[in-house]
C-alpha cells in the first residue's frame, strides 16, 4: 500500500502517512455476485486504500536496504524510523536535530514580537532626540528674566499719596438709607471734594432716617465730583452742613488737592426729607469764581471736617 497524497509506503493497518500525515480514507466494499446482499449482514470495511504506484520507491529502497525500524513516542507501534508521524495514533515524532511544528510557531512568534520592540526602540530614541534638539533651541534662544524697574512717576505719586478716584465716588458712606436725590455740577476747571456733616433730623420729614447696619457708626457723608463733570448722588434724610474742598489734582481724602485746595462752606443748611408722595433734595452748581458761587463762604482748612 502507498500514500495516496505523496506515494509512501505504507505499513498493514496505518491510519496516518508516516511520510506527510495525511488521514487516510476507508473505502467500503460492493457486495458481489458470489455473496448475495442478506438483510441484517455488515457490510466489510477495508481499512486501507491501495494503490499502483510504480514511479515510486520502495520502502526499503528508501532506507538503503536496511529495514529501519523505531517504536512510536505516544502508543509505542512498530513505525518506519524516518516517520515524523506514528501511523496508527497520528501524534508527531520528535527526533534529533528536528523540530515539530509546535516549536517551529513558537519561534515565528518571538521573533516577531522581538521585532517590533526594536522598532518601538528606535521611535523612542528618536523621538527623545527631537524633544531634547528642541529643548536646547528653546534655551539658547531666551533670554535671562530682567525686573523691569518700577517708573520714576509712579514712586514720586505712591510717596505724595496720591489715590485714584472716579467721578459721583462716594468717599465717606453713611449707615443709613440713601433716600434723597443730590445732583452736582462742577462746571469750572477746578474738582470738588464735597463733605455733608450731619446735623439732625428734618422736623417735617414723613420717613425717619433708617439705619442700613445693625449698628450704624458713620453719620456723614462725603463725595468726589471730577471737573467739567456733574453726578446724580442720594442722601439719607437730614439736616447737614455742607463743606467744599476744590482744586486741580486728587491727592487723597486727608491732603485733599494740596497745597492748592480752597475750602468754602455753604451759607445754608441742606435739609433732606420726605413726605407722603416725594422725596426732596438739591441741585447744586459749583464754579471756580467766587461770584459765581453767592451761596460759599470761604473757610480756613482747619474749619474742615477731617
Amino acid at each position: 500500500m502507498y500514500c495516496t497524497k505523496c506515494g509512501k509506503a505504507l505499513p498493514q493497518g496505518a491510519k496516518f502517512c508516516p511520510g506527510c500525515g495525511a488521514r487516510l480514507e476507508l473505502a467500503s466494499v460492493e457486495p458481489t455476485d458470489e455473496k448475495a446482499e442478506v438483510p441484517g449482514a455488515v457490510t466489510e470495511v477495508v481499512a486501507e486504500t491501495t494503490v499502483s504506484a510504480p514511479d515510486v520507491e520502495s520502502a526499503a529502497d528508501k532506507a538503503g536496504g536496511s529495514d529501519g525500524k523505531d517504536d512510536c513516542v505516544k502508543c509505542g507501534e512498530e513505525i518506519p524510523e524516518d516517520a515524523v508521524l506514528c501511523s496508527y495514533c497520528g501524534s508527531w515524532q520528535e527526533k534529533d536535530g528536528a523540530e515539530n511544528m509546535e516549536d517551529v510557531q513558537k519561534k515565528t512568534v518571538d521573533r516577531r514580537a522581538f521585532i517590533a520592540m526594536g522598532v518601538v526602540a528606535v521611535l523612542l530614541i528618536a523621538a527623545l532626540i527631537i524633544v531634547s534638539g528642541v529643548i536646547s533651541s528653546m534655551l539658547e534662544n531666551s533670554k535671562p528674566l530682567e525686573l523691569r524697574p518700577e517708573p520714576e512717576e509712579a514712586v514720586q505719586a505712591s510717596s505724595a499719596g496720591v489715590q485714584s478716584v472716579y467721578n459721583g465716588q462716594y468717599l465717606v458712606v453713611p449707615d443709613y438709607e440713601l433716600m434723597c436725590p443730590l445732583d452736582v455740577l462742577a462746571g469750572g476747571e477746578r474738582s470738588y471734594y464735597v463733605y455733608l456733616e450731619y446735623i439732625g433730623e428734618p422736623e417735617n420729614s414723613y420717613d425717619p432716617r433708617q439705619p442700613s447696619t445693625s449698628s450704624p457708626g458713620e453719620e456723614d457723608m462725603a463725595f468726589y465730583v471730577e471737573a467739567g463733570n456733574s453726578a446724580e448722588l442720594y442722601v439719607p434724610v437730614g439736616e447737614y452742613y455742607a463743606y467744599y474742598a476744590s482744586g486741580y489734582d486728587w491727592q487723597g481724602p486727608e491732603a485733599l488737592f494740596g497745597e492748592d485746595t480752597v475750602y468754602n462752606m455753604d451759607a445754608y443748611i441742606l435739609e433732606f426729607y420726605t413726605d407722603e408722595e416725594s422725596v426732596y433734595g438739591y441741585d447744586l452748581e459749583l464754579w471756580d469764581d467766587a461770584e459765581d458761587n453767592p451761596d460759599m463762604v470761604p473757610i480756613s482748612p482747619e474749619d474742615f471736617p477731617s
